[in-house]
């Protein structure tokens, strides 16, 4: 998705979701490794900080707790921001009035996804 930069102009960042051809993700661990497939590190770090964060719920992370996360899990603040931009840019975790929260956004991406391949091949979905 487009973001604005500080200077106006758009910008596209994102993180690339590999989708290899025969190979279904059967698992959580897969999932996240399809996004952090250069780092199998930052794969099962991005789980752990996305399971915090469904487990808060509508609350959230703050922000703020980078510091304190950094710490507990033994990882640099590189691996962290690295972490971080990998799954905003993913669209699996947004940023909501100064706090992480799972992004709704990225169900909807799939979703549409599969609505466009759908229509395009007239392949049926096994879905709902």
């Amino acid at each position: 998705m487009p973001r604005r930069s500080r200077r106006g102009r758009q910008t596209h960042k994102g993180t690339t979701i590999l989708f290899k051809a025969g190979r279904v993700p059967a698992t959580v661990d897969e999932m996240f490794s399809r996004v952090f497939w250069r780092s199998p590190l930052l794969a099962s770090e991005a789980k752990v900080f996305c399971e915090e964060l469904v487990s808060r719920g509508s609350s959230g992370m703050s922000v703020s707790e980078w510091k304190s996360w950094v710490v507990r899990r033994r990882i640099t603040v590189g691996q962290f921001y690295n972490m971080i931009r990998g799954l905003v840019g993913a669209g699996i975790v947004e940023k909501r009035e100064g706090s992480w929260h799972i992004s709704t956004g990225f169900l909807r991406e799939l979703e549409q996804f599969i609505i466009i391949y759908t229509a395009f091949t007239s392949f049926k979905h096994r879905l709902g």
